[in-house]
């Protein structure tokens, strides 16, 4: 009987062995094929000069979100747009720029760009003659807190020098948290000015944000810390100096530099632009159940240069469509749906994942999770941020890169979002569905954020392709996972 019993068991074996052998080797030929000669060809292929740094809102970009849809189709990815396309629209105000021009009065000094100002992408067109320049510290106005950037100075018809960030360094981290998050921000501080009467703003520090909101009237541009220093000098300060005597008293230090600009800013505003995710999906066993893969196909556009966004984010573009591509191609029918969500506007206030969110293709409260793809092109090791709390999750990524790819790898525990997003995934995570970041660790190049040089000669091609081998072998076991994601 023990015979018997014993020739099945191995019978079984095998037939299992057999079955698993077969599928096994037809994964393992997909996995072999993942390449990245051909997801750098993705990568150039986004970074092209006919995109023009495919900013949300204009027809470069809406020109490339067509070829990221054609990608899905030929891939075979069913549409999760709008009317069974793979688009899904919404309206994003745009504006274009012309020209601007910063010229100090009396030795008619005229600033030069890019060296030292970047202009404001959202500006509103307006010209500035003979204008004085007030340092208004860090534009804040805060009266819970005692704190007035603007208290003692006027402003009304003035160019206004205004710091990033917030002058508080002390141990009270609630109020510096508070600070941070009402005031911190340019989109606070430019309304705040042009409030006060101030004819234009200088925002220190040279930086193309496309985030800034449109408002008639408000007249900005981007300065470089240098220009700053050249403008204060002349009331006896440095720009350190002040930056420390302000943090260090914790109140404001504003006044009259002494100095007049003319600034002549020139655009043209579009309040009726629209722009566009690009959605794919693979269809799972539960088709009401989904896992979301979110990577931002946005950029910054051109302000004069053409900013490629190379790593940010047409590296986390390239590793989503290789992955669709490599699924697809396996024939896996995952336990659940797939999404493949090609966020517009991250770049311009995280505005494709909220509208996704707010008209969901599939159903909010059976997604599982979200793993967002941002910035993965620049390294030498793998992580998975907010993993650590989710033991199944990350045992799988742990175990495929530990027989597969052999990386350095790690895990981060969960953080939830609660205030300002810098991502797609924080939204995600605010409406409780949990945002899991991939990401790249030990960079091996320069890294340039939010500039011209980011291009794709500062990518890693092999993590890359290790990204995609990764999330290819682990996406088919995580969604197995019963239900959504709950921490540990």
């Amino acid at each position: 009987m023990r015979y018997w019993i014993l020739i099945l068991l191995v019978g079984w074996c095998c037939s299992v062995k057999a079955q698993y052998g077969k599928m096994s080797k037809e994964i393992m030929d997909v996995f072999h094929s993942i390449s990245s000669d051909e997801i750098m060809e993705y990568v150039h292929e986004l970074c092209k000069k006919e995109y023009n740094g495919r900013l949300a809102g204009t027809g470069e970009y809406m020109k490339c979100a067509f070829w990221c849809a054609e990608q899905l189709c030929d891939f075979g990815l069913e549409p999760a747009g709008d009317d069974g396309s793979y688009l899904q629209h919404f309206r994003m105000p745009t504006t274009s720029l012309i020209d601007c021009r910063l010229k100090k009065v009396g030795n008619e000094q005229e600033y030069v760009f890019p060296r030292d100002f970047y202009p404001g992408m959202n500006s509103d067109s307006g010209k500035v003659e003979n204008a004085e320049v007030v340092y208004a510290g860090y534009g804040i106005t805060a009266p819970e807190y005692g704190y007035d950037d603007y208290e003692g100075i006027d402003v009304k018809g003035k160019i206004v020098i205004i710091e990033r960030g917030i002058p508080y360094r002390d141990k009270d981290e609630k109020k510096r948290f508070d600070l941070y998050m009402r005031y911190a921000s340019e989109s606070y501080k430019l309304p705040q000015a042009l409030k006060k009467g101030a004819a234009a703003v200088l925002l220190v520090g040279k930086l193309a944000h496309t985030g800034i909101a449109f408002s008639k009237g408000m007249i900005y541009t981007h300065v470089d810390p240098s220009m700053v220093d050249e403008l204060v000098t002349k009331a006896g300060y440095t720009r350190d100096g002040l930056k420390k005597q302000i943090s260090e008293k914790q109140k404001p230090c504003s006044f009259n530099t002494g100095c007049r600009l003319n600034m002549d800013v020139v655009t043209r505003h579009y309040p009726y632009a629209t722009t566009c995710n690009v959605i794919g999906v693979i269809k799972g066993v539960d088709t009401t159940s989904s896992i979301v893969l979110g990577a931002h196909l946005d950029h910054l556009g051109n302000n004069g240069l053409i900013f490629p966004g190379a790593l940010d984010n047409a590296s986390g573009v390239a590793l989503q469509l290789a992955v669709a591509k490599a699924l697809a191609a396996s024939g896996i029918k995952p336990e659940k749906n797939i999404v493949f969500a090609f966020f517009g506007a991250e770049e311009r206030g995280i505005k494709g994942a909220i509208h996704y969110l707010n008209h969901p293709t599939f159903p909010l409260d059976k997604t599982m999770c979200m793993l967002n793809i941002d910035m993965v092109g620049n390294g030498n090791g793998l992580s998975v941020w907010g993993a650590e709390s989710f033991p199944a999750v990350a045992k799988i990524f742990a175990e495929v890169n530990d027989r597969w790819l052999h990386r350095e790898f790690e895990v981060t525990p969960y953080e939830r979002a609660v205030s300002y997003s810098q991502a797609d995934g924080d939204e995600f995570s605010k409406r409780g569905i949990p945002a899991l970041y991939i990401a790249t660790t030990e960079e091996l190049k320069p890294m340039y954020y939010h500039d011209p040089r980011d291009q794709a000669e500062t990518l890693t091609p092999e993590i890359m392709e290790d990204a995609v081998r990764m999330l290819f072998l682990a996406l088919p076991e995580i969604v197995k996972i019963k239900g959504v994601l709950r921490e540990k």
